[in-house]
């Protein structure tokens, strides 16, 4: 288990480089790159690529993933403000945020999907200058499907009795907290998503990555928050996340739901270890390992959290409860 999740941790997932993000173009925000991730065929490219292209962003990069069926190089001499990272290697799109951010050069960097459409309106001098004021790690959107209806993007944790529940809700006012990025959507802040660790890549449920990310970052005293006037749209259905409880939910689970915090540090209790071999389904010697690397990584970051999670989920206002 990684000390602090980062892809400076491992091997970094290789990759070539098309364009170098700065050429041409209208830059009317010195302060916020935009990292396209992308799904599907990417049929209309050329047509995202346009849109963008007005908005005036620092620099635009976008994560191509390994066998893309459309001539790079050709788009990449038609958009010289692109950047374009080749991955010669499938990775998670945690993973895939974490190397964007650290190939942007902005201090903020709005990550979005290919299937959306950013609203002009919305990306505004002023916004970016709130951001400061604002000191989250991320700022997240108001997302809308392709009927025009609003996705309910913010993320509550609660506990029911013994069990962790997950309450979505539409945002309703500004400044409404979150738990993590819906579908990895927001304005990130790039050096303290950086100190933070970013996105575990060992993770590779799409759900527990999040999950992981957005309690470890809650529980170390960051925020996530929703700003209203924000807004991007679906052109396409979205992917919904995978909840099943298997391996990365244990990985989850000991890094997260296990922690408890003494009103001075973290730790990772022994006892809970036998209740973790009960339930985890592992052989003996599997569970030890697992849990004594989650122990490890605990020790290591123990000053860094302020709450374990029911702690957190305690300071939270839900509405529902």
């Amino acid at each position: 288990m990684n000390t602090i999740p980062t892809t400076s941790k491992r091997a970094r997932i290789p990759y070539t480089v098309l364009g170098d993000g700065g050429s041409g173009g209208k830059r009317h925000f010195e302060r916020l790159s935009l990292l396209v991730l992308n799904r599907g065929k990417s049929i209309f490219k050329t047509d995202f690529l346009k849109e963008i292209e007005s908005l005036g962003f620092a620099e635009v990069i976008s994560i191509e993933n390994p066998g893309v069926n459309y001539d790079v190089e050709s788009i990449s001499r038609k958009f010289p403000f692109v950047k374009f990272l080749l991955l010669q290697e499938s990775c998670s799109p945690g993973e895939q945020i974490n190397l964007g951010l650290e190939e942007a050069k902005s201090e903020y960097v709005y990550t979005v999907w290919n299937n959306m459409k950013l609203s002009p309106s919305s990306v505004s001098v002023r916004l970016v200058e709130n951001l400061q004021n604002e000191e989250s790690i991320c700022t997240v959107p108001v997302l809308r499907t392709s009927g025009n209806e609003i996705v309910p993007s913010i993320v509550i944790p609660a506990f029911k009795k013994r069990n962790l529940k997950i309450i979505y809700t539409v945002p309703k006012k500004n400044g409404a907290i979150t738990l993590f990025p819906f579908d990895y959507c927001g304005i990130y802040n790039r050096e303290k998503f950086l100190y933070s660790g970013g996105y575990d890549y060992s993770i590779l449920n799409q759900y527990w990555q999040k999950m992981d990310f957005g309690f470890r970052v809650n529980m170390w005293g960051g925020r996530i928050i929703c700003n209203t006037s924000l807004q991007s749209a679906y052109t396409s259905d979205f992917i919904t996340d995978d909840s099943s409880v298997d391996r990365y939910y244990r990985k989850f689970y000991l890094k997260n739901l296990a922690v408890r915090f003494n009103g001075d540090s973290g730790y990772l209790p022994g006892s809970k270890f036998i209740q973790y071999l009960l339930r985890s389904g592992e052989s003996f010697f599997t569970a030890r390992n697992n849990f004594n690397e989650a122990k490890k990584w605990v020790e290591l970051n123990k000053y860094r959290f302020n709450f374990d999670c029911r702690g957190l989920t305690e300071l939270w206002s839900d509405p529902e409860m």
